[in-house]
């Protein structure tokens, strides 16, 4: 299997970008090009599942080594990683997906991010491209920043992250 897109899931709602991507540079700093925190808007707290791109499979298994099946490290959470496959694939189908998704449009912190995947550059994030067949991408690395993105059609969702928690019952099968 070579796929390398996966929805982390069961993720505590208090972590900000920020925090999953510092928790997953632990172990895989520079081996990921695109990752997005699903944040709810109307309570400013994620909705407990991000998607990953990871550069080859190679990383993949080392993160399901490393940290499927574990707690997270913050928040005395009792919440245990898992993952499974994304239904879109690959850093480029992401980007096709979100640049002209309304998160864009949002503040920069609850967009996706992508990461150069290769050369001198690699780990460090990139210009997320513009919507449109024309787009400048310019090749300077941009600061480290957390951020989100949504997935659906509305800006704001009605859960309560106090309670979304005991709404989902995620598992992963191997």
């Amino acid at each position: 299997d070579t796929r390398t897109t996966f929805m982390i899931r069961n993720i505590p709602n208090k972590y900000t970008q920020k925090m999953l991507l510092e928790c997953i540079d632990e172990t895989h700093k520079g081996e990921y090009d695109f990752v997005y925190l699903r944040m709810d808007f109307k309570n400013h707290c994620n909705v407990g599942y991000a998607f990953i791109n990871f550069i080859d499979v190679s990383a993949v298994i080392s993160f399901i080594e490393k940290r499927v099946g574990h707690k997270w490290g913050r928040f005395n959470s009792d919440k245990i990683c898992h993952i499974s496959y994304a239904n879109i694939q690959g850093k480029s189908g992401l980007i096709e997906k979100f640049r002209n998704s309304s998160v864009m449009e949002k503040d920069p912190t609850y967009r996706p991010k992508i990461f150069y995947s290769s050369g001198p550059l690699k780990g460090l994030e990139e210009p997320f491209p513009g919507s449109g067949a024309c787009h400048d991408v310019s090749t300077k690395p941009i600061s480290h920043s957390s951020g989100a993105w949504r997935d659906h059609e509305s800006d704001t969702e009605s859960s309560n992250c106090s309670s979304f928690d005991e709404k989902i019952d995620i598992s992963f099968g191997k």
